[in-house]
């Protein structure tokens, strides 16, 4: 729920966390969920808005809550005590202390739960990652600078644990991520890194290469999670949003001084064809670089193989073949470099090591 001055934190809220905005009713406050959090705004309540919340306080319905009040005026504090707000956040402080309000009540969105059946080295790899690309979600919508060098940590941390445990170990743990976001961001960081090291390419190349794997969705921060993990097929409407996200990241990246520029190239130009017909500038041929390339290829590769709620994944040999259809969009002599990598005897004993 939201009043006043606190929608336009709102929708920056419910890209970091699954939000619902409903309608200030009984019925609606009886619906909500033990784990929820109820996120008020005191901001001129009704006589009626503040029977609701009495009403609601006094019935024992355990959900916490967190209340925007004007912490100058004691009127205002004592009210939303009385109605059981007691953890409470003046209305003009900054988005980044009310993201770390909501953090602290409800816990941290980003961090995955892993089975036991993973190594140390992957579960701290997949923690310390979605910690990266959260720091980099708040940042992005504060404005505050980008977590660059924890993210380019992050890169080579995916690399080691790659090297070390195998690709398809990494892929299958990121699928664990209860965030459809943040998987397939690891997913296409893994293959990214992986066949930019398969290609024989210097750390620096291969660090720059996971770091703009890990930004290239950036955009997507201004998209409400309600859409992002959606559990079933978008809506027209919920495409064409989604489609804007390059949009939204040359937006936020334009004047960051800590970004490299090959990255913010890999987060603008992931969606444009050899051919013309992608998006958002209808980029031709030689104008698009061998690293948006080589990061198109794995970012369609990890979206036909990953695994959603209202589709099956695709298995390799599959999503090579609608690839491969592609001809005219993809860079075929990477693309066929790329399957080799994918289709290796050694990623094969990395499957079967894994799913022992």
């Amino acid at each position: 729920m939201d009043f006043g001055n606190f929608p336009s934190r709102f929708a920056r809220i419910a890209t970091l966390y699954p939000t619902k905005r409903i309608a200030f009713s009984r019925p609606n406050l009886r619906d909500i969920k033990p784990r929820s959090l109820l996120l008020v705004d005191f901001l001129d309540l009704g006589t009626d808005h503040i029977k609701i919340l009495r009403d609601f306080s006094r019935s024992g319905q355990s959900v916490p809550a967190l209340g925007i009040v004007d912490t100058k005026s004691r009127q205002s504090v004592l009210q939303a005590r009385e109605l059981g707000f007691y953890n409470l956040i003046d209305r003009e402080e900054k988005f980044a202390t009310l993201f770390e309000k909501i953090r602290e009540v409800v816990g941290d969105y980003s961090k995955p739960t892993l089975p036991s059946r993973y190594s140390e080295k992957i579960v701290k790899s997949v923690e310390t990652t979605s910690m990266g690309l959260n720091l980099m979600s708040a940042a992005a919508l504060s404005g505050a600078p980008l977590p660059m060098q924890f993210l380019a940590t992050n890169a080579q941390d995916i690399t080691s644990v790659i090297m070390t445990d195998g690709l398809d170990s990494w892929l299958s743990a990121v699928q664990c991520h209860h965030s459809h976001t943040f998987c397939h961001t690891m997913m296409v960081a893994g293959h990214t890194v992986s066949f930019s090291r398969a290609l024989g390419h210097s750390e620096a190349e291969q660090t720059i290469l996971g770091l703009g794997a890990l930004v290239h969705d950036l955009g997507k921060v201004k998209i409400p999670l309600s859409i992002l993990d959606k559990p079933g097929r978008l809506t027209l409407e919920e495409r064409e949003l989604v489609n804007k996200h390059p949009l939204f990241s040359r937006e936020m990246l334009a004047t960051r001084q800590e970004v490299p520029k090959q990255v913010v190239e890999m987060a603008l130009c992931h969606h444009e064809f050899l051919d013309g017909t992608g998006y958002p500038d209808g980029l031709k041929g030689n104008q698009i670089s061998q690293r948006v390339r080589l990061l198109t290829i794995s970012d369609i590769y990890s979206a036909l193989t990953e695994k959603r709620a209202y589709k099956d994944s695709l298995s390799p040999r599959q999503a090579f073949a609608i690839m491969f259809e592609m001809k005219g969009k993809l860079d075929m002599d990477l693309l066929r470099k790329f399957r080799t990598q994918v289709l290796s005897s050694e990623f094969g004993r990395v499957r079967r090591q894994a799913r022992a």
